[in-house]
């Protein structure tokens, strides 16, 4: 029995006639007369009845119809998922994340993904670069989203833009230059800072402090933190300065002073990391989606 033998019987068991079923299946009458002779030969049964003006079911036929209507139903739906499948709705992702979700266009991503393809389940990571290198490679981790330059890669992994941002000087409200400070970064070279951690030196700070040494300023005190959101506060504090990308001025508190910095090397990446040889259909699919949300 096929599927389409199940088709056809249904649309002329709701048609009552088969010429117009015929026609509303596309194909001649003596190829639907056809099917159904194949249909009930193989069912050994009986499922319409000749009349005047057309057919009508026999009782086989009306206790046929119902599971004839089901299983095309059911044969729709494995289909319909099977493509979902194949385009990548359907499935499991692990991604990586540490400051990343500072960057606002990134949650409202993950959302619109939630949201629009339910079949996948995302589960988030929290864990630093180097940690994300290692569960890529070790596919603990299908996706990452990371500050950190194409060079520092692994050869197994692979960069997707996703999005640019400024990076801004954090001053204290109260500190000496915050209305004389002309954008010049080599006055700063003598005041504290606050940076994240980069142990690994691969990182926002590494890239932070190689663009400050491109405009002659060289940072020799400095304070290290575990954590972006520690730093607005220990800014307002007036334990020291620090330079952020513009995203993270959303945590910004009084006490503190945002000044845009110019130069062209001051900015920061935020990349989508992934394996070079990646086959899955579900993280390709969320690559394809993250495309034009930065």
């Amino acid at each position: 029995m096929e599927l389409r033998h199940l088709k056809a019987f249904v649309v002329a068991a709701d048609l009552q006639h088969f010429s117009r079923a015929a026609e509303q299946l596309g194909i001649a009458q003596p190829a639907l007369s056809q099917l159904m002779r194949t249909l009930e030969s193989e069912l050994g049964l009986v499922l319409f009845r000749r009349e005047n003006r057309g057919v009508a079911l026999t009782a086989a036929g009306e206790a046929f119809l119902p599971h004839a209507r089901q299983s095309i139903e059911s044969s729709e739906l494995a289909i319909a998922a099977a493509r979902r499948a194949r385009r990548g709705e359907v499935g499991e992702i692990n991604i990586g994340y540490h400051s990343a979700l500072f960057e606002a266009n990134l949650p409202q991503l993950l959302r619109h993904y939630f949201s629009t393809f339910p079949e996948v389940k995302v589960s988030l990571v929290d864990a630093g670069i180097r940690a994300q290198f290692d569960m890529l490679l070790d596919h603990k981790l299908d996706l990452a989203f990371a500050r950190v330059f194409k060079d520092h890669l692994p050869d197994r992994l692979r960069t997707h833009h996703f999005s640019q941002s400024r990076l801004v000087l954090l001053i204290p409200d109260n500190h000496e230059l915050v209305d004389s400070f002309s954008g010049d970064l080599a006055t700063l070279r003598h005041e504290k800072f606050v940076f994240l951690q980069d142990s690994a030196g691969i990182g926002l700070t590494s890239h932070t402090l190689q663009a400050c040494r491109q405009n002659q300023l060289h940072p020799q005190n400095i304070m290290y933190v575990p954590s972006l959101m520690s730093i607005p506060g220990l800014v307002a504090a007036g334990i020291g300065l620090s330079i952020v990308p513009e995203t993270m001025t959303r945590l910004t508190m009084p006490g503190i002073r945002i000044v845009p910095l110019d130069q062209a090397e001051m900015v920061s990446e935020l990349s989508l990391i992934s394996r070079i040889d990646e086959r899955s259909s579900a993280v390709l699919h969320f690559i394809e989606e993250a495309h034009g949300w930065g």
